[in-house]
Order: C-alpha cells, then structure tokens, then sequence
C-alpha cells in the first residue's frame, strides 16, 4: 500500500462519509421535486426550495467526486496501477470547480435573502427564473475562473495517491485554486451579511411589524448560511495546519492529501441533514410532514380497532 495501512484506513472513513452524504442528498432532491410537483406553492417557496435543492445537487456532485477519487486511491494501494491520463487530468480540475460551485451555490442563497431585504420594492429580482437561471451560470464561472489550473499545468498526476490535483507544490496554481474555490465565495458571503446588517440597523424604528419579522427571518437565514459554510471550513483546519507545516518547513506530510479529502467527506453528511433542521421550508416537508403521516396513520389504526371491538 503506497501510504500504509493508516492512510487506506483514513481513505475507506473518507469514502464511507461520502457516500452516506451523496444518498442524504440523493434522497432530499428526490423529495423536494417530488413535493413541487404535487403541490401549488407561493413563489417564495418554490425560489427556497429550488436554491436548497441547488446546493443539494451540489454537494452530490462533488461528493461523487470524491467518492470515485477515494475508490481509484484503494484500488491504487492495492494493486498500484497507474492511472495518469488526460481525464483524469480534467476530473482533478472539476473537483475544484464542484467544490467553488458548492460554495457559490451558498452565496446564491444569501444573495436571494439580500434582494428580499434590501431590494424588496425591485420585482425583478423576485423573478423565480432569475434564481433558476443562476444554477447553470455558477457553473459556468467557477469553471471559466478555474481554467488558468488547466493552462498552468498545475494540475498533475499524484503517484501515492492515484488520481489528479493541483499539488501543494504548485504554488500558483494552488493559491489560484484557494483564491478562487474558498476565498470569492466567502467573500462575497461576507460583503451581503454587511451590507444586510448594515441596511437594518439605518432602518426607522417605526417599521410595521410584519417587515420587521420578515427582515429577522432573512438575516437568520443568512447567518445558517454561514453556519453551514463554517462547517465545511471548520473540518479543513487539520490540513490547513498541515499546508502551514509544509510552508514552514518544505517537508510534505505523507498523509496530507488522504487528510485534505477526509475533512470535507465527513463534513458533508452533516451539512446534508444539518440543512433539514436549519432550514424551515425542508424542516416542514420532511420531518413534520412524516411526522403528520405518522399520526394520522395511529389514528387510523386506533378508529379501525374501535370499530372491530363493537
């Protein structure tokens, strides 16, 4: 095994945690489609669930990823194939672009709660195809503005680990990478939280109270957003160390990379059901919606029993 038994060991956690966040979301985009289409819902409505069903998507499409780079590095410290080829090349790049499109997929739901605050008189940006419209366009940039890793050729084949990255060593190319997947969307994350709070608190204190509800609705919502976002952070600190190390030291830790992945793959399964209780709309359609079916079916039980006993 080309990193031990410690690194296949961290690599099998890694793909056991993502595959359990990819079947999560799996599941929640099949009830949130499920849901629009059988019911009538304000327009409100279908804007949050369509951007929580985005971010879901997302999630399951970099956890795909992740799952696929976590097989090929087990079968790689098993029977130690080379792997190197230019769609692994492309794969190591669109790891980076699901990850930037993950986070920017937050940004979109923090720019819908923005409008609704600070933009509410501007119906255009109301327009439910607007948000519809910006699920492909994130996409499209995060891959346009990733592009320079390709061009570099900075993302290259890792032997130890079996699959294609952007290596720390590349220095550019990393930072580039950073800069653009972490540090653009948390970013402009933290320019709408500012420019929310700083809207409310120059707002008149003789606010219906309707408005004034609405907008503390709008402002928790912003800070889940960055609760969730803080999450999938907070789990990448243990290798943020290790890169610190590195820069220090110019000695690379055998187990960087297998760490690197093992942060976010254990960090997306609680995103995934965290994002049920943190957000109403989801909380509504499936805890107590199943919660009702469950009652109602006791009663039914107990009605039926009643009427066998006469």
């Amino acid at each position: 095994m080309g990193q031990g038994i410690v690194g296949f060991v961290l690599t099998l956690i890694a793909l056991i945690h993502g595959s359990f966040a990819s079947v999560i979301s799996v599941i929640v985009i099949g009830i949130i489609i499920y849901y629009q289409y059988h019911n009538r819902l304000r327009r409100e409505e279908k804007i949050t669930l369509v951007l929580s069903a985005n971010i879901y998507f997302n999630i399951n499409i970099y956890v795909v990823l992740l799952v696929s780079g976590n097989i090929q590095t087990l079968l790689g410290d098993i029977y130690e194939q080379n792997v190197d080829s230019s769609w692994c090349t492309f794969r190591g790049c669109f790891i980076i672009v699901a990850c930037c499109t993950l986070l920017l997929a937050f940004v979109i739901q923090a720019f819908y709660r923005l409008c609704r605050i600070v933009y509410s008189n501007h119906r255009w940006f109301k327009f439910y195809w607007l948000y519809v419209i910006a699920i492909p366009v994130q996409l499209a940039g995060a891959f346009i503005a990733l592009c320079p890793i390709l061009i570099w050729h900075d993302v290259i084949y890792l032997p130890n680990e079996y699959y294609c990255l952007v290596a720390f060593t590349k220095i550019r190319g990393f930072l580039w990478a950073l800069f653009i997947a972490y540090g653009v969307p948390l970013l402009l994350l933290s320019l709408i939280y500012l420019r929310i709070t700083i809207f409310i608190r120059q707002q008149p204190l003789n606010q219906t109270l309707m408005v004034k509800q609405r907008q503390k609705r709008d402002l928790a919502a912003i800070q889940r957003i960055f609760i969730n976002v803080g999450l999938l952070l907070a789990f990448g600190i243990p290798v943020a160390v290790l890169l610190i190390m590195y820069f220090i030291t110019g000695t690379e830790h055998p187990l960087t990379y297998r760490i690197f992945w093992l942060g976010p793959e254990v960090s997306l399964p609680i995103l995934s059901v965290q994002m049920i209780f943190m957000t109403p709309q989801l909380k509504n359609i499936i805890i107590r919606r199943r919660q009702n079916r469950v009652t109602t079916l006791d009663t039914t039980i107990q009605m039926r029993t009643i009427a066998t006993n006469q």
